[in-house]
């Protein structure tokens, strides 16, 4: 069933014996000729063309599937800072003091409770954004979180100040009231 082309062109009687012995000979002669002088055949041209290009194809797939892999890692990343700050947020319902602090170079304002605000203050809690809002958060917790997103930590105050022992000896001569809010 499954002859060749010359063979069912001859049947047909489209193409005579000599017709297709001469077509097979220069064939042939064409390939002989390309391998003696180094160029492609057709066919070797139209395969490696067809190379390049499920070359270029396969390498357009694959960054593709990079920036895919982007986009999930980042919105796994931002999922896990939001449970992070969900489960891990300070209650501040019922505070009174007012707590300052820098966001952009704009002075914000939330309310906490005297202890909250001492912990601030030492450096035992930090602030983070989520949303519009204004989150208060364990220390241990904003170190997690600014692993992954570190624009959401908004202040989180050191617990030893960076000076030297000769700044800290100046500092001594003065004293700093207690009660000072900002």
């Amino acid at each position: 069933m499954s002859k060749s082309l010359r063979d069912q062109l001859m049947k047909s009687g489209l193409v005579t014996k000599q017709q297709a012995l001469k077509a097979k000979t220069a064939n042939k002669k064409q390939k002989k000729q390309a391998v003696k002088t180094g160029e492609m055949t057709d066919a070797e041209r139209h395969r490696a063309k067809l190379k390049e290009q499920q070359k270029a194809l396969a390498d357009k797939d694959r960054e593709l599937n990079r920036e895919l892999e982007e986009k999930r890692q980042k919105k796994a990343i931002k999922a896990q800072v939001q449970q992070l700050i969900d489960k891990n947020t300070v209650i501040r319902s019922k505070g009174d003091i007012g707590y300052n602090f820098v966001v952009n170079n704009k002075v914000k304002k939330i309310y906490v409770t005297e202890e909250m605000q001492s912990k601030l203050s030492l450096g035992l809690l930090a602030i983070a954004v989520q949303g519009d809002s204004y989150k208060i958060i364990p220390v241990p917790v904003a170190h997690k979180i600014a692993e992954r997103m570190p624009e959401i930590i908004i202040l989180q105050n050191q617990n030893e100040p960076n000076l030297s022992e000769e700044e800290q000896d100046w500092y001594a001569d003065y004293d700093i009231p207690d009660d000072l809010m900002w």
